[in-house]
C-alpha cells in the first residue's frame, strides 16, 4: 500500500473510532468495531458491509476533500453499523433509526447522497429511450442482456441498446 493510502486509511480509521466513541457515549453501550479498507469503487462513496463488520471507503472520492470526507461519509457508515448492532436487519437503511443516529449522535443532517464525482467508468453502454440517452455500467449491460427490462423515469419507454463505449470516444 503507498505511503499516501496508508495515511489516508490512518485518518478514516481514527475518525472510525471517534464516531464509535461517540456512540457509545450516547447509548452508554460499547459497540462492536468494524475493519475499514479503501476497497470501495464506483459511485458509492463508501459502504457498510453489515454481517461482516466492514466499513469500505472510496479512496478516489475521500482525495477530492478528505475534510468533508471525514466529516460526513465516515459518520454515515459507522451509522449503518451502529443501527445493525442496535435493532440487527428490522429497520430500513435510511430509515428513521439511522436518520436519528446521524442526527442526535453526531449532529449530521441526515443525507443518502454525495456531492463528490465519480471516477470514469472504463466501459459504458449506450442505451436510448424516446427522450434521451442513457450511459450504463458493464454489470447493468449485462442485466439488460439477460432479461432485465429498463424503463425510462420521464418518458416511462423501454430503454434499448445502442453501443458500447470506452473512455476516450464520445
Amino acid at each position: 500500500m503507498p505511503d499516501y493510502e496508508a495515511d489516508a486509511l490512518a485518518y478514516v480509521f481514527d475518525r472510525v473510532n471517534q464516531c464509535f466513541t461517540t456512540a457509545d457515549t450516547f447509548f452508554g453501550a460499547k459497540f462492536k468495531r468494524s475493519s475499514c479498507n479503501f476497497k470501495q469503487k464506483g459511485k458509492a462513496a463508501g459502504t457498510a458491509h453489515l454481517q461482516k463488520n466492514e466499513l469500505r471507503f472510496n479512496l478516489f472520492m475521500y482525495q477530492q476533500d478528505p475534510t468533508a470526507f471525514l466529516s460526513q461519509v465516515v459518520p454515515h457508515e459507522v451509522a449503518h453499523i451502529v443501527v445493525y448492532q442496535i435493532y440487527g436487519n428490522s429497520v430500513k437503511p435510511h430509515g428513521k433509526e439511522w436518520q436519528a443516529v446521524m442526527f442526535k449522535v453526531y449532529g449530521i443532517r441526515p443525507s443518502r447522497t454525495h456531492t463528490f464525482d465519480v471516477p470514469p467508468q472504463k466501459n459504458s453502454y449506450e442505451y436510448r429511450c424516446a427522450c434521451q440517452k442513457h450511459d450504463f455500467s458493464k454489470q447493468r449491460h449485462t442485466r439488460a442482456q439477460r432479461g432485465t427490462e429498463y424503463i425510462c423515469k420521464k418518458c416511462r419507454s423501454s430503454l434499448q441498446f445502442v453501443t458500447k463505449k470506452t473512455i476516450g470516444t464520445a
